[in-house]
């Protein structure tokens, strides 16, 4: 047995690691956590995914127990058992110590591991939620499309929603160092610039971008609840067809960079250009938390943790 190897990338969600493992021909374990008894750093639902050679991917106690938790699942693997296992208070296992003195249940998922993670990565691709209904007593695990019949006699459902992506239009610095910024922190961005040299330093950056002209038609790129909307103009008139398609869909988020003066001009051009949605109610702009944000990088951090702190009201 290969011994236990974790990466230091993080990951929210393991499936798409884990499709690839079993495109490799790789046998894996999907290990979720089921319970909390106490305090932990990581919500009940998080997952760690391990495939027969070792690697891992995800998080559960934030580093305490990831190396026991990954030889466990190697074990099931090996035995092709489905089992729930117990760290910290109240477990056999008296050499794993939480430090918060908490203690956490998980439920390791073997046997049909290949059909779940497959079937998970098929929703999401559709841009759908998905959910995984545990039954802890049986220990047996099924994949549902509806709330309604994951909730059917089962213990525990984990929800796994579409990747949250960001469609960020813009030009320059603003936009390098917010799509530098983004993609460290682990988000799904791409840009849309008519700035080649930005676009060629994304581009380099392994950051996805393409170009844009000041007519171009928006109305194929597909724009749903799990997406946000960012402008980063210094010339304005660049963004009332952008953020006109924006009002007309589905967007999670929408903002825009500019002053006071600028936003309130923004939003009389769009209430003329009639919107489904009420520019005034949904555009955050000034874009961003309020921190005192000055330079590229400053705003770039303010944006993303406007996002972030939207999403998080929002998501299911």
């Amino acid at each position: 047995m290969s011994s236990p190897a974790t990466t230091l990338t993080f990951v929210e969600n393991v499936i798409p690691a884990l499709n690839r493992s079993l495109e490799e021909g790789q046998r894996a374990a999907l290990v979720t956590l089921v319970r909390i008894d106490g305090s932990s750093p990581r919500p009940l639902g998080s997952q760690i995914g391990v495939t027969a050679d070792g690697r891992s991917v995800g998080m559960i106690t934030g580093g305490c127990a990831e190396k026991a938790i990954v030889a466990e699942a190697l074990r099931c693997i090996e035995n092709a058992e489905n089992e729930i296992v117990r760290y910290g208070d109240g477990s056999p296992y008296v050499d794993v110590v939480l430090p918060c003195g908490s203690g956490i249940e998980l439920y390791i998922e073997v046997q049909s591991s290949i059909e779940i993670v497959r079937e998970i990565y098929t929703i999401h691709k559709d841009r759908e939620l998905a959910f995984m209904a545990i039954d802890l007593t049986e220990l047996t695990t099924s994949i549902s499309r509806t709330s309604e019949t994951a909730h059917s006699n089962v213990k525990f459902i984990k929800t796994y929603s579409p990747d949250y992506r960001i469609y960020v239009f813009g030009e320059g610095t603003n936009l390098a160092s917010f799509c530098t910024l983004a993609n460290a922190a682990g988000m799904n961005v791409e840009a849309f610039s008519p700035d080649e040299e930005a676009l060629n330093f994304l581009k380099k950056n392994n950051i996805k971008g393409r170009h844009i002209h000041r007519k171009t038609d928006l109305k194929a790129l597909s724009i749903d609840n799990y997406t946000a909307i960012v402008t980063l103009f210094h010339e304005h008139e660049w963004e009332s067809s952008i953020l006109h398609a924006a009002l007309n869909s589905q967007a999670d988020y929408i903002g825009a960079l500019g002053s006071r003066n600028t936003h309130q001009a923004r939003l009389d051009s769009l209430a003329a250009m009639s919107p489904t949605k009420q520019s005034s109610d949904v555009i955050h702009g000034p874009v961003g938390l309020d921190i005192g944000a000055q330079s590229p990088n400053e705003i770039a951090v303010s944006i993303i943790a406007e996002i972030i702190k939207n999403h998080r009201h929002t998501s299911p």
